[in-house]
Parts: structure tokens; sequence; C-alpha cells
């Protein structure tokens, strides 16, 4: 498996990965995404801004994390445990369900760390849907902090917000 910048011609394939994605979530009682996010402008502005990370294998992407610094206003509330920045956010993580099982979600995550290790963040923080279990099952597995959780409008369940402090 082979991490790379995404580029903007990976869009359609990207937004057909995030349709499964969504589909999966549905079923299993999560509205965390929906068909108006993440959509094909935000996906597009990820791209543009070369901050989407694509994990392709057999041929295709299996994959996506975003990195970058943007943070929701909701985390001013939070207590953080590395205060000194800069910090480096993760965003829309998501993997193809056929390619459930794989190790593609840790390796996402690994690569984040490392990444963010290397451009000089002191930490990475994210945050992930109350109802997403095997995403709070991950983080929580990969040594991230539960530092509290913010609301969200149009979600019914709050989001944990987590924190690993880097290198």
């Amino acid at each position: 498996m082979n991490i790379r910048t995404g580029r903007t011609e990976d869009l359609q394939e990207i937004m057909a990965l995030i349709a499964r994605c969504v589909t999966v979530m549905q079923a299993g009682g999560s509205d965390q995404w929906d068909d108006q996010y993440p959509n094909r402008e935000v996906i597009g502005e990820d791209l543009q801004r070369e901050t989407l990370f694509a994990a392709e294998g057999e041929g295709r992407i299996l994959g996506i994390v975003v990195l970058d610094e943007s943070q929701a206003e909701q985390y001013q509330t939070i207590s953080w445990k590395q205060d000194e920045g800069p910090h480096l956010m993760m965003h829309r993580l998501a993997v193809d369900p056929e390619a459930y099982g794989q190790g593609i979600a840790r390796t996402l995550v690994a690569f984040s760390e490392v990444y963010g290790a290397r451009q000089g963040y002191r930490s990475l923080r994210l945050d992930t849907y109350a109802k997403n279990t095997a995403a709070l099952k991950l983080y929580q597995g990969l040594g991230y902090d539960l530092r509290g959780e913010v609301n969200f409008p149009d979600r019914a369940a709050s989001f944990p917000v987590f924190e690993k402090v880097l290198g």
C-alpha cells in the first residue's frame, strides 16, 4: 500500500468511496455522513489545498485522510493536553468498505502521526461521531487521549474529541 497526496483527477473515485461509506454508516445507525457532507465541494477543496492523502493499493484508492490546521470553533472549549502549537487536525478518515479489515485505517493514522511529527506539529487532534463505535475503538486503541466532546449543528449525537502528543 502506498500513501500519496490526492489529485484532482481522484475526485470521482473518492466520492464513490465516500458514498459506499455513507451507505454502511447509515445501515449501522449513524448519521455522521450523508449526501450533504462530505460533498464534492469539500473534497474538491481538500484536493486543491493538497491536504487529502490517499492510500492506494490493488490499483485503486482504499482510504483517505485529510490533514490540515483547521480547527472547529467548538474546539476552543476543550482542555488540551498539549497547549503549545502548532497542532495538526485529522479530518474525513474513510476506508472503502470493500477493503475493511486490512489495517488501512491504522496505516492512515500512523502515516498522519509521522507526517505531523516530521512537519513539526506538537499534537494531532481529531473528533469522531459518538455513534461511530469502530472509530472510537480505533483511536483509543492507538493511544489517543479523549479530551472532551463537542456538538455540531444538525447532528443528533456529540463528537468525542481526541488528541495525541507527537514526537
